[in-house]
């Protein structure tokens, strides 16, 4: 080694001596490691095609076009392709990046759902007057996905058939077109009014031409999900930026066909509400009130980089900041502002008002969202976690009970338990401000501790009594029990926090009879007859009869909330990792026997062991650092993040559901877990060096010392400069910020054991 050393002995300003001792160290030393570069914008890395891809039980079903956090509008193509046409269960955002075909562009879309709905008030740019472009066959177009540029906020594509540049923008009620026709071609759009996405259906249109460069209308719409309410009335005002003259109608007036003028390009502005015609016009007016499109487009990237920039990411792959921010968008696509700007809104057939600042949304994937979205709101958007708890409660007071997945301005009914029980409790449980909690409680009891008829409660049936729902109540009677199970151990947290002793020991004696549909012959929950006794169909891994979307195995692992339970159930902690550990061990060899299928469509079909793609065991790889093994948990967190999810169009595993599975990845790559219904977090393996989120009191800072691909192991762990022992924490260490200080390896640790 060669080296210089120099002895310093200068004195001090009050005579003290400070001795130092400078030693250059020349050859022998690594140069110093850069400290990990910032994301300075996360805008470019946020790509809205990413799940918009997949096939079958991979689709992602992510909505691709223009729109804002949460907006009413989601304004973007309906496509079809070659292969597969609108096949409906890769079309439910109306959307597949597999096709090369625009249907039009239609206003309003769900996110990532495993149902049709929405895909209404259409428009089409066109070159040609002839009747027969009034049909959709004619109408439509090819395009190039070389033209097709999506980004938050915003939507470009070509139409090759009419060689027009078609750009999109939106707001919360409202959409911006920008159509550019090649030079000398006749500028016309395509107004219709009589289809939705299948198996939708559109009555009572009406269409009235206000002026030279208005139209107003309304249409009734009975969608898949919302034909069991009544569908959704829809009021829309038109706004062109110069005079049009209608060419053509329908013999139904239901389509028309608008030319102009040629020159410059055709701008139009669509304002859309759930309300009222006064309501559409005052919308359009408050959020679009002129025609310059660059404008609109900025504030509504200004409105996603607002979002997008509570989490800040350092260091880490191009590739993996795209798939973190890409993944971090599809958190605020869903919920849906339905109130109107001045705040009236529908649902459930009555009409109310919104206090000022506040919004009703709608469109929760509860059953989905429960789990992932609504912790990260909690976590990092007080805002929307306060909106969404308030806008269920108004629900649930409107005297229909709390919903499971409203839709819109009715309630849908789909999918199992108390999910809006979980949301709620987990709300107040982490600290979100302004909601009224024991009002809340006193909501939510009601309902789980009385006899509901309506409501997500009023399928309990026996569970209340026998701690389980008996096989004779229903075909999903296991998944159901445990839904019911979570739910009632978030209201007993609850009820315990406000001081309710009584009815948290009885909710929370319920949560636990889960438990009684185990077999420990089978290891796996089974259903049960009301008298106790096991069904006796035998146990088949591949069955999802009994089961809530998933198989036995997949439900079995479901109860994170109780994980506890799982060292009696097994017999001791040890056998419970060994289960645990086979259910992951057996994954890789499954996904890899899958992806070597010979054909295309039979590589997505359901997987039998831990899958991500659907919901009962997202949560799984996160039971190992509640039983004291958190190296198992950054191993296969890591092993799932990497396996399923990225950027580009198939990188989600599955629907998103309303961003349940972006908000999985956005946590698996924080290396931080909730637990949905607590004030719990669980650490698993950071994916970056270092991780800043931007609370409501301060910024929670995540550091991961040495985190590579190989380090995936946490050595030790610092919470705000003390030791931390164990991997899990509470939303008092996270919410008024600080540090979290990770020393990865390459190795499994006893760190957390």
């Amino acid at each position: 080694m060669s080296s210089i050393a120099i002895s310093i002995n200068p004195l001090g300003a009050n005579g003290s001596v400070a001795l130092g001792l400078l030693c250059l160290v020349f050859a022998a030393c690594p140069p110093p490691v850069a400290a990990p570069e910032a994301v300075a914008d996360p805008l470019p890395y946020a790509s809205p095609l990413m799940g918009t891809g997949g096939f079958a039980y991979f689709h992602g079903s992510a909505f691709p076009g223009a729109c804002v956090p949460h907006g009413l509008v989601k304004v973007g193509p309906d496509t079809r392709g070659a292969k597969y046409g609108d096949l409906r269960f890769i079309h439910y955002s109306g959307y597949w990046a597999g096709d090369d075909t625009a249907l039009g562009f239609s206003h309003l879309h769900l996110h990532g759902a495993g149902a049709t709905d929405w895909g209404v008030l259409i428009l089409q740019p066109v070159t040609s007057s002839d009747p027969s472009v009034l049909n959709r066959d004619t109408y439509q177009s090819r395009f190039s996905k070389r033209s097709e540029l999506a980004s938050p906020g915003s939507y470009t594509v070509t139409l090759q058939k009419w060689s027009v540049k078609a750009e999109l923008t939106a707001s919360i009620h409202a959409a911006h077109h920008r159509y550019t026709f090649a030079e000398g071609d006749a500028p016309h759009v395509v107004l219709d009014l009589s289809r939705a996405l299948a198996p939708g259906r559109l009555t009572e249109q009406t269409l009235t031409r206000v002026d030279a460069t208005t139209l107003r209308g309304s249409f009734l719409l009975n969608g898949q999900m919302s034909d069991g309410y009544g569908g959704n009335r829809v009021f829309f005002e038109v706004r062109t930026d110069r005079a049009s003259t209608v060419t053509q109608t329908s013999a139904d007036g239901h389509v028309v066909l608008l030319a102009f003028e040629p020159g410059a390009p055709v701008e139009l502005l669509v304002g859309v509400s759930l309300v009222s015609p006064e309501g559409a016009t005052a919308n359009l007016t408050a959020e679009l009130p002129s025609f310059d499109f660059d404008a609109h487009k900025a504030a509504a990237e200004d409105a996603w980089r607002a979002k997008l920039s509570r989490a800040r990411v350092f260091g880490g792959s191009e590739e993996d900041r795209a798939t973190f921010y890409s993944a971090l968008r599809l958190a605020f696509l869903m919920p849906t502002v339905i109130s109107d700007a001045d705040g009236a809104y529908v649902f459930g057939g009555e009409r109310g008002v919104m206090p000022a600042g506040e919004v009703m949304l709608s469109d929760f994937s509860l059953w989905d969202t429960y789990r992932t979205v609504h912790p990260l709101y909690a976590l990092v958007d007080e805002g929307t976690a306060r909106a969404s708890v308030n806008s269920l409660l108004r629900m649930a007071g409107q005297g229909r009970g709390f919903p499971r997945w409203p839709m819109g301005t009715g309630e849908s009914g789909t999918m199992v338990g108390a999910t809006a029980d979980i949301v709620i409790a987990d709300a107040v449980l982490r600290g979100v401000p302004g909601l009224d909690a024991e009002a809340a409680w006193q909501q939510l009891a009601a309902e789980a501790l009385g006899t509901p008829t309506r409501g997500s409660r009023a399928s309990m049936g026996r569970y209340a009594t026998l701690g389980f729902v008996p096989v004779e109540e229903s075909g999903r009677s296991v998944g159901i029990t445990v839904e019911y199970a979570h739910a009632d151990f978030a209201l007993a947290n609850l009820a315990r926090s406000l001081g309710h002793a009584q009815e948290a020991d009885t909710l929370a004696a319920r949560s636990r009879g889960w438990r009684k549909l185990f077999d420990p012959a089978t290891m796996v929950l089974r259903a049960h007859h009301a008298d106790g006794t096991l069904v006796a169909e035998p146990y088949s891994l591949t069955d999802w009869n009994h089961y809530a979307e998933a198989n036995a195995l997949q439900t079995t692992f479901m109860p994170l909330w109780d994980s506890e339970a799982f060292d009696g159930l097994f017999g001791s902690r040890e056998a419970y990792l060994a289960a645990l550990s086979d259910f992951f061990d057996a994954a890789p060899a499954e996904e890899a026997e899958a992806l070597a299928q010979p054909t295309y469509e039979l590589r997505y079909l359901p997987r039998n062991h831990y899958w991500p793609s659907n919901e009962p065991d997202i949560h799984a790889p996160f039971l190992f650092s509640r039983a004291g093994r958190p190296d198992l948990t950054a191993k296969w967190s890591d092993w799932a993040r990497d396996t399923y999810f990225s950027s580009v169009p198939d990188g989600v595993p599955g629907n998103d559901d309303g961003g349940t599975l972006g908000s999985w990845y956005v946590f698996a790559a924080a290396g931080l877990y909730p637990v949905p219904g607590s004030d719990g977090w669980l650490i698993g393996s950071p994916l970056f060096p270092k991780l800043e989120l931007k609370l409501a009191a301060g910024t929670f800072t995540i550091e991961a010392q040495g985190v590579s691909p190989e380090n995936l192991y946490v050595q030790s762990a610092k919470l705000n400069g003390a030791p931390l022992l164990r991997a899990e924490l509470t939303q008092a260490d996270l919410v008024d910020g600080g540090r979290l200080v990770l020393v990865m390896g390459a190795q499994p640790s006893t760190w957390g054991q």
